[in-house]
């Protein structure tokens, strides 16, 4: 398969994920199908892993030919991009969106931002520090996090190999699922003092979501490795009985998911193993094989599809999930006393926010037309990471 197929089948894949976490987003009646819809499993976990995936891909080889100063540089220049992004983010939040929720009373959005209307100078001030994360809003932070620590993972990774890193990270994710990412969390805001209350933090752990990052940055720098032939990872081929286990895997996971047979399993949603924020054990078990199936399956049917929209979507993901944003929160606006939002309303706010979404990423793949600033915009816009 050619490094240009594959491109294009991994883009159209980015813009499917797009396309499921927007619509889990929203409050429209499809909001209950993009919810997990494969398994224990959710578009955030893919869309975490083939970014880090796409970062080890392109910059291995960068830091092969250019030096790590070079992929640091690029990495971090971008990390500050996706930060200002994230202020910008977060300042709409405190001014249009808490403004219309005490002009119009909406309770939704006012529950949304609820720690910054008890507390707006704390809020105001922890925002920037990652400390106050607002519903929506806590995945980048995350992303900012991880992608900076890139480059030294990456030059620990060309210099002594993976195994202590690989190492690490499962330790770190252990730790998370025995408490140690709330309790360390706690002590960092003892000493800041800001102490938002425990909802205002984030949903994601961050010692447990550093897995998924670390386990696609290391698929993802074939390069690094030494005795691997010049290619694509992915490409690699795969043992039958791996294959046919992950497809085992996956369709147990989806029945439970979905409640389609009695399995007998008495763990619930709301299970430690199970948890999407800490990512618990059954569901890490759960990602890796549903990752297989679809590599082996959902991307060799991308690829001949060519779908161009989704494509689209996917070349300028970063730019396309934050263009989402504004949309997630203002549509929460239209709830009133939690009835769901008319036939006409969900359709208007769907129409919306693909709309812009298409109209973003189209404006970012012209961007080499341009002239040298929407030149800069449209690749930082339609970068992988």
């Amino acid at each position: 398969m050619s490094m240009t197929s594959r491109r294009e089948e991994l883009d159209s894949l980015r813009g499917l994920l797009l396309v499921v976490m927007t619509l889990d987003h929203l409050p429209t009646g499809l909001q209950l199908y993009a919810n997990q819809p494969l398994g224990w499993v959710s578009a955030a976990e893919g869309f975490v892993f083939l970014s880090a995936f796409l970062v080890g891909r392109i910059y291995s080889r960068q830091l092969l030919e250019k030096g790590v100063a070079h992929v640091r540089q690029r990495l971090w220049a971008r990390a500050g991009k996706l930060y200002f992004v994230h202020l910008a983010l977060l300042l709409f939040a405190f001014t249009v969106v808490a403004g219309i929720a005490i002009a119009t009373g909406r309770q939704t959005l006012i529950n949304h931002l609820s720690f910054f209307f008890q507390a707006p100078v704390r809020a105001t001030l922890s925002g920037p520090l990652f400390l106050y994360q607002p519903p929506l809003l806590d995945i980048l932070p995350m992303y900012v996090v991880l992608l900076a620590l890139s480059p030294l993972l990456l030059h620990r990774a060309a210099r002594s190999g993976w195994t202590a890193i690989l190492t690490i990270s499962g330790l770190l994710w252990a730790f998370a699922q025995l408490g140690g990412g709330n309790w360390l969390l706690a002590k960092l805001l003892a000493v800041t003092g800001l102490a938002p209350p425990e909802s205002a933090l984030g949903s994601f752990d961050w010692l447990g979501w550093q897995l998924v990052w670390v386990a696609g940055l290391w698929i993802g720098t074939g390069p690094l490795r030494p005795r691997v032939p010049e290619g694509p990872p992915l490409a690699q081929p795969l043992a039958r009985g791996i294959l046919v286990g992950a497809f085992a895997v996956t369709l147990v996971f989806f029945i439970w998911r979905h409640q389609l047979a009695g399995l007998g399993v008495e763990l619930s949603a709301d299970s430690p193993l199970l948890s999407k924020w800490h990512l618990g054990t059954l569901r890490v078990l759960n990602f890796a094989a549903l990752a297989v199936v679809i590599r082996h399956s959902l991307l060799p049917a991308l690829a001949i599809m060519r779908l161009p929209g989704l494509a689209l979507l996917g070349r300028s993901s970063l730019a396309v999930f934050t263009t989402h944003l504004p949309f997630a929160f203002l549509s929460k606006g239209l709830i009133i006393d939690e009835a769901p939002l008319t036939v006409v309303q969900q359709v208007g706010v769907l129409a919306l926010t693909f709309g812009a979404m298409l109209l973003v990423a189209w404006y970012a793949g012209r961007g080499s037309s341009l002239g040298p600033k929407a030149r800069s915009f449209g690749a930082a816009a339609a970068s992988t990471s």
